[in-house]
């Protein structure tokens, strides 16, 4: 089986009176079993709620997510909103977005993290 774990951050912008919302790409992490996967979430997760002033939510996805957290985050002033999924793609169709490669586990997580960072700027 063959799973991906999709993570979007979103922020908001001010203009004029109003908050625009921004999308960045989605991150998209490819992982061969479901125990890679669900460590890569779980990584994630953990230093998000370091990293950031973060709340987070479990919600039910599509039918074809196995997990899906959003997340409420705050650093130095700043608001965003994340959203971590973790997708079996036998399910559902691979999500576009910058593939991201799981070989030094700690490395490549603060690689995602600081992209999540660079969004929120």
């Amino acid at each position: 089986m063959r799973y991906e774990v999709v993570v979007t951050p979103e922020t908001f912008h001010r203009f004029d009176k109003h908050n625009l919302e921004h999308i960045c790409p989605p991150i998209v992490i490819e992982a061969g079993s479901y125990d890679v996967a669900i460590e890569v979430a779980n990584g994630i997760h953990r230093v998000v709620l370091v990293r950031f002033n973060a709340s987070v939510e479990e919600l039910q996805g599509e039918e074809c997510e196995i997990l899906y957290r959003k997340y409420s985050l705050e650093k130095d002033g700043r608001k965003g909103i994340l959203h971590v999924r973790l997708r079996d793609l036998k399910k559902c169709p691979p999500i576009d977005g910058n593939r991201c490669s799981i070989l030094e586990f700690d490395r490549d997580i603060e690689c995602i993290i600081k992209e999540i960072e660079e969004c929120l700027a």
